[in-house]
Formats: structure tokens, sequence, C-alpha cells
């Protein structure tokens, strides 16, 4: 009998509790009353943009997961796989080419099912037509790298591909992805002022030329037991590189 009405006693007196916290929650605090419309527009402007740059570093980071292949120090040129793999795919690109845009997963798919036997490196190849937005954008993935290190740079170059509407026509503003993707802004735009990599960037150009490169996408892939190269150019699925890889393994 006793211990019934205990359990009724504390139903009843939880239910009171519960009720309270309900009407507390529905009843509007007193300080709401004195806050002014600007202060309450403002205050929902930094919930959204807390949000969105929430999502955005979740974006991020789904992308980084996705660049596990990639090391995360900061390397002398964009790497993606072991360093030590026997094939190299050698890539001139153009962040602006919607082309490379095509191309860039296909040979992302093959190193990752290479089981460390091929990797990928990135070389900067911006084309006249596509200036300056390709140069600026290759120019930030470099600030990237050495600010940030290599995984860093490649998630941003998938970034960059998605975000561009390619052709010249470039993104909104460098500095602002960066911030949004939770990196200084501030540091990718005293980089980009102080045109520290553009020296990088010409000597992947001009190595691109001298290997009779005019366009993009091209890709130089070496055996690096033999030394035999095969240069491809333009488009080509997944099928086509391993086709020319397996030719070069003969």
């Amino acid at each position: 009998m006793f211990t019934n009405r205990l359990h009724w006693t504390l139903t009843i007196l939880l239910l009171v509790a519960v009720i309270g916290l309900i009407l507390k929650s529905l009843s509007p605090p007193k300080e709401i009353n004195s806050i002014g419309r600007e202060e309450i527009h403002l205050m929902v402007s930094e919930a959204i943009e807390n949000r969105a740059r929430q999502e955005a570093r979740d974006a991020y980071q789904k992308i980084e997961r996705e660049y596990a292949l990639a090391e995360e120090e900061t390397l002398s040129v964009l790497q993606y796989g072991d360093g030590s793999a026997r094939i190299n795919m050698q890539m001139f690109s153009d962040i602006e080419c919607p082309i490379c845009r095509k191309m860039h997963p296909v040979l992302k798919q093959i190193v990752d099912s290479s089981q460390g036997v091929i990797n990928w490196e990135y070389r900067h190849f911006p084309l006249a037509q596509h200036n300056p937005a390709a140069a600026v954008e290759s120019q930030a993935i470099e600030c990237i790298r050495e600010s940030y290190g290599n995984r860093n740079a490649w998630v941003m170059l998938e970034v960059l591909f998605n975000k561009t509407l390619s052709n010249g026509k470039g993104v909104d503003s460098l500095p602002a992805i960066a911030r949004s993707y939770g990196m200084s802004g501030s540091l990718i735009e005293n980089c980009l002022a102080s045109d520290g990599h553009k020296e990088k960037i010409n000597s992947d150009y001009e190595l691109g030329r001298g290997l009779g490169i005019n366009a993009t996408p091209a890709i130089r892939i070496t055996d690096r037991k033999t030394n035999k190269t095969i240069l491809v150019r333009g488009y080509k699925t997944p099928e086509q590189l391993l086709l020319v890889i397996s030719e070069l393994l003969k």
C-alpha cells in the first residue's frame, strides 16, 4: 500500500515538473520583450551564418575522408597515393577546364582501386583563355598546400572544381570560400597578394610545354621501373587509361 502511494506521488510530482517546464518554454523570457527588431534580425542572421559554416565544414570533412590516400604533410608537389608507386600519372590540369573537372574523379578512381601501384601527381597548367581566374585558383591551391598541407590542398582542389563556373568565369571569392571551410581567409588573401607561388605554377606550365602540351587535360604516365612514358591527351574513361597503363607495363 505504502509502495503504491509512493509510486503515485512520484508520478504526480514528475508530471507537474514536466508541465512546468513546458509552460516555461512557451512563455517568452522577459528580456525578449525589450529586444528590438534590429537585434532580433542580427541574432537570426548570426544563427543562419553559423549553421551555414557548420554545414560547409561538415561537407569539407566528408571530402577530406574521401581523400585519405593523400598524405597530410606539406609536399613539394600535389600528390595523391603512394609516393613510391610504380606507375605515376602526372596530370596537367586547369581548374577552369570543364573536361579537367570531368577527368578529376576518373584519376581518383584509378588510384583508389590500384592497391598502391598507381599514384597521381597534379600539375598546374592554367590556359591563357581561362586567365586570370585559372592562374589565381592555382595559386590559391598552392597557398593552401603550403599552409595546410597536401591533403587539404586536394580537398580544396575538388571544392573549386565543384564551385567554379568554368571557362574563366571563376568563383566569387577565394578567401571567403577558404573561410567558410574553417581556414584563414586573410591568410589566403595575403598569400594571393604576395604572388609567392607564381614561380611554381610557371614551372609546372613550362614543364608541360616542354612535353608538347598545349591543352588540358594531358597526362604523362610513367613506369618508374622501366622509365617508359606515354602522353595521353583529352578526356579518357577509366577503362581507356587502364588499357594505356597495361600497354606500358608490357
